[in-house]
């Protein structure tokens, strides 16, 4: 029996797992050909960073579940679908408007397109549904030490005693420093974030 995919690798974020597992527990031989992946091809082509990654599958659609996506060190790569894509351009640009990423879409076909830029610009020019297979691909959060904590907390009073919100100043210092916006609001309100 063989397992062919028109959409990629099979087995990668789709049901063939299945089938490759029950072979497995079957204790059937198995042979896997090399053939094309959009991950893989999506990074390479993203431009970003490529030492460390992680393969999200496809993104969370909860922002707490976002936000934590977004803390990874890691060049972050996750399938999109056409549909979504807009709105989650849209959060992920709450979140990170500056943060370097890449929309890979129809990778080694006819239509392929690759824009990158910042998640606040590519928000903006995808802002009706795109077609095709969709790979978006986010540059690597900043590493950060214990010393920025105090520092983002710090800029996180500063902007309560201006009048801001406690959970919008939490995100916006977040998505400046890399410090979780649940820590920080936490840290200020003695409460866990409502959601």
């Amino acid at each position: 029996m063989a397992l062919v995919s028109d959409a990629g690798t099979p087995a990668i974020s789709d049901p063939g797992f299945r089938l490759i597992r029950a072979c497995i527990d079957r204790d059937l031989d198995l042979e896997v050909l090399p053939g094309p992946s959009s991950v893989i091809t999506a990074l390479v082509a993203s431009g970003l960073p490529t030492h460390r990654f992680r393969f999200q599958g496809f993104l969370p659609r909860r922002t707490g579940e976002l936000e934590r996506v977004l803390q990874s060190t890691e060049t972050l790569i996750a399938f999109e679908s056409p549909r979504r894509l807009p709105e989650s351009l849209r959060a992920l640009a709450q979140l990170a408007p500056d943060r370097p990423a890449a929309v890979c879409r129809e990778l080694t076909k006819l239509h392929e397109e690759i824009a990158r830029g910042t998640l606040g610009e590519l928000s903006r020019r995808f802002r009706e549904e795109a077609r095709g297979e969709i790979v978006v691909v986010i540059g690597p959060a900043a590493e950060r030490g214990t010393a920025d904590i105090g520092f983002a907390t710090d800029a996180l009073r500063g902007l309560i005693r201006a009048g801001a919100r406690p959970r919008a100043a939490a995100s916006v210092v977040s998505a400046l420093t890399g410090v979780p916006a649940n820590d920080l609001y936490k840290g200020i309100t003695g409460r866990e974030p409502r959601r």
